[in-house]
């Protein structure tokens, strides 16, 4: 009777298993994925860095976690045949999936609607899914991590979870965090030496803002700063606007490396980029601040930069100034003599920050 009881304990429990494999639990709130990330970045944000490499994998487990049971749930509604006759549109599917009261699938539905938008999708419930089952990597855990190894100077390993992270960027929760990513890729590449990867990487940066690739815009550039009006500093900046404020960075940091590189039309075309999207950024919040200001020249734009504590903050930490003042020295340096010391002579008299009008003042 003990033996007969035993083996039933046995079956028992192996059923159970086979059933909670067929059967995924729905992951508690306590335990998502992102809340547990949460918890990492504020062990890293206080030095814990064992602390916050623990929970990154205990976050990467709740994201497996939460992919299996959202697989779960969206394969039995792509499999029934009410939504197999209804099509694959899920505008046209949300209705089917509140009349069955499906409302586990309705929730997962929605969430991802709100986060991506069903363009994203092609309104496609397929496509939804296979974008769920993308979901077993998590770029945002990976970029921490490289941050943690980084610090503790395992910069082969660091920069491993960075590739990754970057290649799998799509996934992003905050697209733009891709830019962040990139620059930790560029930074720790310049730390190690690796000119090829920091250029690769800052390259990435720019690739797709709309500038970096228009040659035209480039041939524009240096016919304007090698012309020789009087007012050729403020007409350049009458004509060339671009907006790409994720790019500004990069623009300065391969301005600075093509100069090491002696290679002077692409440091003065990648800096003269940064000035050029920094400038129409500026301008940009300068005219929201003061709807009736209008751009007729640059001292006045230096001036107008002045009266914004905030601006001038933004200013200094973007290196713009330096760039105003690299964009003349490099303009000099491939033959726009004119340009370059017009600018150095309305950077000397008007720039808001004392040391760069100063250092404009000296190079003249």
């Amino acid at each position: 009777m003990k033996r007969k009881v035993f083996f039933i304990a046995i079956i028992l429990s192996a059923l159970g298993g086979i059933l909670s494999a067929q059967h995924p639990v729905k992951p508690k709130v306590s335990e998502q994925s992102w809340r547990v990330l949460a918890r990492a970045q504020v062990a890293f944000d206080k030095g814990d860095y064992g602390e916050a490499v623990t929970l990154c994998e205990e976050a990467k487990e709740s994201r497996a976690k939460e992919l299996e049971w959202n697989s779960y749930v969206m394969r039995g509604v792509l499999n029934s045949p009410e939504v197999k006759k209804k099509g694959p549109f899920i505008s046209d599917l949300i209705p089917v999936l509140k009349s069955r009261e499906d409302y586990e699938a309705l929730e997962i539905v929605n969430y991802w609607l709100g986060r991506r938008g069903a363009d994203y999708f092609d309104n496609s419930l397929p496509k939804l899914f296979d974008y769920l089952k993308r979901l077993n990597e998590y770029p945002e855990c990976d970029f921490l991590l490289a941050k943690i190894y980084r610090l503790e100077g395992e910069c082969g390993m660091a920069m491993s979870f960075l590739q990754n992270a970057r290649a799998q960027s799509e996934l992003l929760d905050v697209p733009a965090q891709k830019f962040d990513i990139l620059y930790e890729m560029a930074d720790l590449a310049k730390t190690t030496g690796d000119q090829k990867e920091w250029e690769g990487s800052l390259l990435l940066v720019v690739a797709d803002d709309g500038l970096y690739k228009d040659d035209a815009s480039k041939r524009a550039m240096a016919r304007s700063a090698a012309l020789k009006r009087k007012d050729l500093v403020d007409y350049f900046f009458m004509l060339h606007r671009h907006s790409a404020v994720n790019s500004i960075k990069a623009y300065f940091d391969l301005g600075e490396l093509y100069k090491s590189q002696k290679r002077p039309r692409d440091a003065w075309n990648m800096t003269a980029n940064g000035v050029v999207c920094a400038f129409t950024w500026i301008l940009e919040i300068l005219r929201d601040r003061s709807p009736e200001y209008s751009f007729e020249g640059l001292a006045g734009f230096f001036t107008e930069c002045g009266r914004y504590e905030d601006v001038m903050a933004w200013a200094g930490k973007n290196s713009v100034w330096k760039g105003f003042y690299d964009m003349a020295l490099r303009a000099k340096e491939n033959g726009f003599e004119k340009f370059g010391s017009s600018l150095l002579h309305i950077m000397a008299e008007s720039c808001p920050d004392d040391y760069w009008a100063a250092a404009a003042k000296n190079a003249l």
